[in-house]
């Protein structure tokens, strides 16, 4: 037990970026990873521009990105830009939008492609 201590404290904190306009969902993935030790205090934006003015005073290790938000830029048109300003950081794009994963998967600043499930079938599915 001692040993999970000393790793715990040794394991060097990754800070959460969540880029996510809808407030439900950008909620739902700060409590996620608000339970791992790992990452520490999210920092959360609903566009692409104040993420990208958010990742100039404090680089994040972990971007969740969704395609869709509020502004002028995309998820994907974001994703380079942010990369930029954060070399290191993985970038996760969390979108409900299917048709882009090839684009996603092309892209080099998107270090993973996830699929957001449609709440209304998870909710009122007869599956």
């Amino acid at each position: 037990m001692e040993a999970s201590r000393v790793a715990r404290t040794e394991t060097p904190m990754e800070f959460l970026a969540v880029i996510e306009d809808d407030p439900d969902v950008q909620l739902l993935i700060e409590t996620i990873f608000s339970m791992d030790f790992r990452f520490s205090a999210a920092n959360a934006a609903e566009t692409a521009e104040e993420a990208l003015e958010s990742a100039r005073k404090t680089e994040p290790g972990i971007i969740v990105l969704d395609h869709g938000l509020a502004g002028s830029l995309t998820g994907l048109d974001a994703a380079p830009l942010l990369k930029e300003l954060a070399p290191g950081a993985k970038i996760i794009l969390f979108t409900a939008h299917a048709e882009l994963q090839t684009r996603a998967t092309a892209e080099p600043a998107v270090d993973a492609f996830l699929l957001k499930p449609d709440p209304a079938r998870l909710l009122w599915s007869n599956d």
